[in-house]
């Protein structure tokens, strides 16, 4: 059984709920030879004895999966443990490498039991590897996420390690012809994705801790004006939901408009923060025009900020000629957060996180919008509208073992953070 995050409008608390995932059915095989390259990699550096082949990559991961691929890359106690343990037999041989990632807290025992073949979801998967790999801090430091008044927010089962984990670059955004295989973090991980996830986990072993992820362990924001911070509780709602092309909306029966999968492109997620939840409370906030980030970067509404000083509510927008990129060609907008911080659903991070400016597109950044009512009205009119120019969002490579080198981020092209749609309707 699945458990999929359903939103509940107004307070927006991710719920768990058991049920089977989405009917994605017969899935092409070629939607998976992503996963091959990274799977004979592994294979050939003696990290994985299983599937290669696409087809069968495509399958639901098992918790059994994670333990011998965490086993292998992590190079982890082997072999069986001699007695019963829980629900492991003595025999079973994977029985050491699976106390060891449960008495590390890793993977998380179910009610008292391993469960190895038990499907496993993608809240586990965020949790076992980034853990695993050492990232801690930032972890916890995102586990207690609050404002520079000491205001806290309502987190989302798995918040902190889905963060950690599409900073580090572990997970992958399908391309927009296979939007609707993608899934929710709380839906079972397919085995191609976490083979990818190990052979990435791989290459960080090598390299390094991202320089992305050492940022979240400097996270913090200045105090947030009362009147943002219900969009702000709205946005981190949605942490676990995939990026998906014109996606506008956490339940497919919940949108206007079609969608592949339950999700969020760039504007999608910014007009859904902005149009759900009680207005009333927070009147005195200009609603930033249309739904894609071509309507939002060229409307009237809405007034010209330094992105550097971009405080919480305002968006920051982004382009493939950064600071000279026209507004009506900007490819990527987020929600500011303060102190340089972002959130935002990115294709280059396979959903929604939270990102430190410098460190995530610095080359893409254009400028920022404030929509505070207190804001002075724009200068001059807003320019004419024109067709918004769109691309498809690139793939982010699959490293298996490169050699090492300093840390880096995983930097998104021009239009992998987002580019929009054509409008709706």
């Amino acid at each position: 059984m699945a458990l999929v995050p359903v939103g509940v409008v107004g307070s927006l608390t991710a719920v768990a709920l058991a049920q089977p995932a989405p009917g994605d059915g017969p899935v092409p095989s070629a939607a998976f030879r992503y996963a091959q390259e990274a799977a004979r990699g592994l294979t050939k550096a003696n990290l994985w004895a299983g599937e290669v082949d696409a087809v069968a990559l495509s399958r639901d991961a098992t918790r059994r999966d994670l333990v011998r691929l965490m086993q292998l890359v992590l190079k982890l106690p082997g072999g069986a443990i001699g007695t019963p343990w829980r629900d492991i037999a003595p025999d079973d041989a994977d029985g050491a490498a699976t106390r060891h990632v449960i008495a590390r807290g890793w993977l998380q025992a179910s009610a008292g039991q391993a469960v190895l073949d038990q499907p496993l979801t993608g809240i586990e998967a965020n949790r076992a590897w980034t853990l695993g790999l050492g990232m801690k801090k930032a972890i916890n430091t995102m586990a207690r996420l609050r404002d520079g008044g000491g205001h806290t927010f309502t987190l989302p089962v798995g918040f902190a390690t889905s963060i950690t984990a599409r900073e580090a670059g572990l997970r992958r955004n399908f391309p927009a012809s296979d939007e609707a295989l993608e899934r929710t973090d709380a839906q079972p991980i397919r085995l191609a994705d976490l083979v990818l996830m190990a052979a990435r986990g791989h290459a960080i072993r090598g390299n390094g801790i991202p320089s992305a992820v050492r940022a979240l362990e400097r996270f913090s924001i200045p105090a947030i004006a009362p009147e943002v911070r219900p969009l702000v509780q709205r946005a981190l709602s949605l942490v676990g939901y995939p990026y998906v092309w014109g996606g506008e909306a956490p339940d497919l029966n919940a949108s206007a408009d079609p969608q592949a999968a339950a999700g969020f492109d760039c504007s999608g997620f910014i007009y859904f923060v902005w149009h759900t939840g009680d207005r009333a409370a927070e009147a005195s906030i200009n609603v930033p025009d249309g739904r894609t980030t071509y309507t939002m970067n060229v409307g009237s509404r809405g007034v010209k900020v330094p992105w550097k000083k971009a405080q919480a509510g305002d968006l920051v927008f982004f382009g493939a000629a950064g600071p000279k990129t026209p507004d009506a060609e900007a490819s990527h907008t987020s929600l500011a957060l303060g102190n340089r911080w972002i959130i935002h659903s990115s294709g280059g991070r396979a959903g929604l996180s939270i990102s430190f400016l410098p460190t995530y597109w610095p080359a893409g950044i254009q400028d920022a919008r404030t929509y505070r009512a207190a804001a002075a009205p724009p200068a001059t009119a807003a320019p004419v509208a024109t067709t918004p120019t769109t691309s498809t969002p690139a793939a982010v490579p699959t490293p298996v073992a490169p050699a090492p080198t300093a840390p880096q981020p995983p930097a998104p092209p021009p239009g992998s953070g987002g580019a929009q749609p054509p409008p709706p309707g």
